[in-house]
């Protein structure tokens, strides 16, 4: 792929001369690390340990939603909030370099959470719970706020127009949804919607609160026996259930998992149960994003080597199947 995309100027040099235009002396030591939406490196440095650096994807988020992520992070931090929040040079965190945004944090090793372990999962209910105490006083005021069913109509029209999220782009042909499948795939959002509509008119918040956004097994770390939290880059206002539905992992009994993660987040907040009744339309709306967001940065070569299955009509089929799924496995949390 020729075309320019968002990080094609983000050189080894260009990398090591950002981190270096902080005062810190590099021993050109580059090891990337997954990230797709952003590039995250691994930076080695001279006699000391090595640092992270997080390139901000353009256009993206603004210079202040940005620097509001910064002082969320900054202000857990100071509150003991198990969390990796960014370095400071001269008291700022936020680095431009090359018209790009970015800014480095300490390294942390450790494991990510085994997905059925019942202690873990209480341990991580303390720890969202213990983040939306901390936050809970200061709703963000740059950052988004959750709007499922914009957020779903946004995403399908994608799917069904082949226009970009992103601008009005076409999408190239072997990335759409092929038209076989179009009468099948609007019949299914729609079934979906409605069910999301009735569950969102049955009970939502009247205050959203400040969530990390996507705490999903990768975003955590286990560290020196502590849970912390990482990549605060969707963070937005939103509902506490967004923080915990992602570690429920068992479909068909989930209730002994769901009750370690609410007793351990009722550590620090009560939980308002009925919040489980919008799992499913987060899942649905998690579903069809996903699938919307591969499309929008098919530019991005990253994307075409890591997700090269992408697009072909078995994707699809699978795409429905899990949207058929979505309806099919409806209500099981909350029941």
């Amino acid at each position: 792929m020729t075309a320019t995309h968002s990080f094609s100027s983000l050189i080894p040099d260009v990398i090591l001369d950002a981190v270096e235009s902080t005062g810190l002396w590099s021993d050109s030591r580059i090891y990337p690390l997954n990230s797709y939406e952003n590039r995250v490196y691994q930076i080695g440095i001279e006699e000391a340990s090595p640092v992270i650096a997080k390139f901000y994807r353009p256009e993206r988020w603004n210079e202040a939603q940005i620097r509001e992520e910064h002082q969320t992070l900054l202000k857990l931090k100071a509150a003991g909030v198990p969390v990796v929040a960014p370095l400071e040079f001269s008291d700022e965190s936020l680095l431009r370099h090359n018209d790009m945004y970015f800014c480095l944090s300490p390294r942390l090793v450790g494991q990510h959470p085994e997905a059925d372990n019942l202690d873990q999962l209480y341990q991580i209910g303390e720890l969202i719970g213990q983040l939306h105490k901390t936050l809970s006083t200061t709703p963000f005021k740059e950052r988004i706020s959750v709007s499922p069913l914009s957020q779903m109509d946004d995403a399908a029209n994608q799917i069904l127009t082949g226009r970009t999220l992103f601008g009005q782009s076409e999408l190239a042909e072997e990335l759409q949804l092929p038209e076989k499948l179009k009468p099948i795939y609007i019949r299914q959002i729609a079934t979906l919607r409605d069910m999301c509509e009735a569950s969102i008119k049955s009970y939502w918040p009247r205050q959203l609160r400040p969530i990390h956004g996507d705490s999903h097994r990768s975003n955590l770390m286990l560290h020196d026996g502590q849970f912390h939290l990482l990549d605060f880059d969707d963070c937005q206002n939103g509902v506490a259930v967004q923080d915990l539905w992602l570690h429920i992992t068992q479909t068909e009994n989930p209730r002994q998992q769901l009750s370690e993660i609410i007793e351990g987040y009722e550590t620090y907040l009560p939980f308002e149960t009925r919040e489980l009744d919008l799992v499913d339309v987060f899942k649905c709306v998690r579903v069809i994003s996903y699938t919307a967001w591969l499309q929008s940065r098919w530019h991005d070569p990253a994307f075409t080597k890591a997700f090269a299955w992408f697009g072909s009509e078995d994707y699809w089929i699978n795409h429905l199947n899990e949207l058929k799924n979505c309806e099919l496995e409806w209500g099981q949390i909350s029941r």
